[in-house]
């Protein structure tokens, strides 16, 4: 008995401390590791954004600031080109124009000849530009092999590197001047300008958090926070960022590599300058972007160990609550087993196994009175029991009535979205609906629902107005003239314009509560309705934003400027529909009002809802 009891006891206790320690060891592991890779998965991600940021911010600062040199190139090239009467005030010029910017060294005027050569026609400088040149020679670009006249000549930028005799390092820069007349592809004149590349470096100081620097086309650094590596013209054609963004497929990219130098691993990203094909890239060394995870990481590790320790401890003593009274259990069933029917089990708490030994207790009783046990536990599930319904509930069903439907949908709204943020597509829907909507109640429509950028509203349900269509058109021309308003307004703050295509239609249809008893919603179905989606969907075939059907025209057509469209076969009906569009209406006096738009007609295209034979 004594071997039972140890052995119940041992793997009660084993089985449940064990049980407890896996799963805290589970539970703990997998949240320290979940938690370190949403950090780094987190951390990644901004630090991306950041790249990208930093990237995108110098290289429209590099793009506007070699624009803005190209600009005073071509100033002074117009300078150079013309002919005065007295040399002196052309002199005047050039040299005001060197003492404006210390940085220009000097501009060269060139001429290409049909045999290839280049001739210089005049060249600028200020008076210490000789002293720079690391030898006699007066055109120093013209020995970087990287540096192509024939291509400036041809329409194309050029930039390239050199090293001052002051240990300054310069760029080259090659811009095309005078466009031959006969030739759009080629170029009379050139202009080549030397300037000291510090003009550049500046802008990518050191910063702890990131690493900018910027490359030509052939991945020679030009301007890095290390100024070794632009003295040393240092290449880095064959960083992984680099090569990404020297294949060109895109302006813009992210991607991790290892460093060219250390061979650490970093996260990068580029933005192409779009000028003489270079390009910037920001990175950041993973060691020091994921540090804080790694700290992270190690202290959540060692507060998980001091509280596995501090569950097993628990654990022990816990499982000591559960295995005595199971013990005494057991010990209780051996007596019953036995003959031995005098059980009085004393649980201690309110718990389950307190209550299995007051059971426990009850059932020796009756072993004791009919030697059998006559009872079982019995399991029970609770039964749902549906509720009444209450007198004067809703109920399911409708009537017939004669309305007109309205549906609109805007054009392209797929690859609108598709270009925008979520917050940028909901922001743009709500301000064109609450435009829209307003319209379509002050003329009194009522709005059954949106499904995505779509609107339907109705007039005549769930009350009958006198001029529902004439209602219905009105409403149709005011939003046609508030979304030019609008679009007006997007376009100032340089979002794209919208286009909307609306149908209406005019018919007998089924209006109530439609749905089930948990959840009815009043609408209305009928051909009537799917008739005007029909015709919304036309307006892409006849590249217009309204149309209405041969009812709604019957109702208004002394009241509207209106237009036959013709007659087409849509989806789900077997005749032609004859629709016709609204270019205005008629005022008080019977003067006609043109209502049309930029943005009332557009380029027709096939709707999947209109059947081509």
């Amino acid at each position: 008995m004594a071997i039972r009891r140890l052995q119940l006891r041992i793997t009660i206790g084993t089985k449940l401390v064990s049980l407890l320690a896996v799963l805290l060891m589970s539970s703990v592991i997998s949240l320290v590791w979940l938690s370190t890779r949403m950090f780094v998965e987190s951390d990644t991600a901004l630090i991306q954004q950041t790249n990208a940021d930093t990237a995108g911010n110098l290289a429209t600062q590099m793009r506007e600031l070699f624009q803005g040199i190209t600009d005073k190139m071509r100033i002074l090239g117009t300078v150079l080109m013309q002919t005065y009467p007295q040399k002196e005030s052309k002199d005047h010029l050039v040299q005001e124009f060197f003492s404006k910017d210390k940085d220009f060294l000097a501009v060269y005027l060139m001429r290409p000849e049909a045999n290839g050569t280049f001739t210089l026609v005049e060249r600028a400088h200020p008076p210490e530009f000789t002293e720079l040149l690391t030898s006699d020679e007066a055109n120093p670009f013209l020995k970087d092999k990287d540096f192509s006249l024939p291509l400036v000549a041809s329409g194309e930028v050029q930039i390239s590197s050199m090293t001052l005799n002051d240990g300054d390092p310069a760029v080259s820069i090659g811009v095309p001047f005078i466009q031959d007349p006969s030739n759009p592809a080629h170029f009379t004149h050139i202009l080549v300008a030397l300037v000291r590349q510090n003009r550049f470096v500046k802008a990518f100081a050191d910063n702890d958090a990131v690493t900018s620097f910027m490359v030509d086309r052939h991945g020679k650094v030009l301007a890095h926070p290390d100024n070794e590596l632009v003295n040393a013209k240092e290449n880095f054609s064959n960083l992984a960022i680099v090569k990404q963004m020297l294949e060109g497929k895109f302006n813009n990219g992210q991607t991790s590599y290892l460093d060219q130098q250390t061979g650490e691993p970093r996260l990068g990203a580029f933005r192409v300058v779009g000028f003489g094909g270079l390009g910037v890239v920001a990175e950041v060394a993973e060691a020091k972007a994921f540090e804080g995870a790694r700290k992270v990481e190690y202290r959540a590790a060692l507060v998980a160990w001091i509280i596995l320790c501090a569950s097993f401890l628990f654990g022990y003593l816990y499982s000591g609550t559960i295995s005595w009274p199971i013990r005494r259990l057991s010990d209780a069933a051996h007596r019953i087993a036995e003959g031995d029917f005098h059980i009085a089990l004393n649980p201690r708490g309110h718990d389950e196994v307190a209550h299995l030994s007051l059971a426990f207790n009850e059932m020796a009783k009756g072993l004791e009175e009919r030697d059998r046990v006559k009872e079982t536990f019995n399991k029970f599930h609770n039964k749902e029991i549906a509720e009444k319904l209450l007198s004067g509930e809703v109920k399911l069903g409708g009537e017939r009535k004669e309305a007109t439907v309205f549906f609109s949908d805007v054009r392209g709204f797929t690859s609108l979205s598709e270009a925008m943020e979520p917050e940028q597509v909901v922001e743009m829907l709500n301000e064109y609906m609450t435009r829209m909507v307003a319209i379509i109640r002050s003329y009194g429509g009522v709005v059954d629902k949106y499904v995505g950028d779509a609107i339907m509203a109705l007039w005549g349900v769930p009350l009958t107005g006198q001029n529902d269509a004439y209602n219905a058109v009105r409403a149709c021309l005011a939003m046609r003239e508030d979304l030019a308003k609008l679009n007006e307004l997007r376009i100032s703050r340089g979002q794209p314009v919208l286009k909307i295509g609306m149908g209406l239609n005019t018919g007998q249809l089924i209006a109530g509560n439609i749905g089930s008893n948990e959840k009815m919603e009043y609408t209305v179905i009928g051909d009537a309705v799917n008739l005007a989606s029909r015709i919304e969907s036309m307006t892409k075939e006849y590249g217009t934003d309204l149309l209405i059907s041969t009812r709604v025209q019957e109702q208004v057509k002394d009241q509207f400027i209106l237009e036959k469209g013709g007659s087409t076969f849509v989806k789900g009906k077997t005749d032609a529909v004859e629709i016709f569009k609204v270019r205005g209406y008629f005022n008080e006096s019977g003067a006609p009002v043109l209502v049309e738009t930029a943005y009332s007609s557009y380029t027709a295209e096939k709707s999947d809802k209109v059947v081509h034979k």
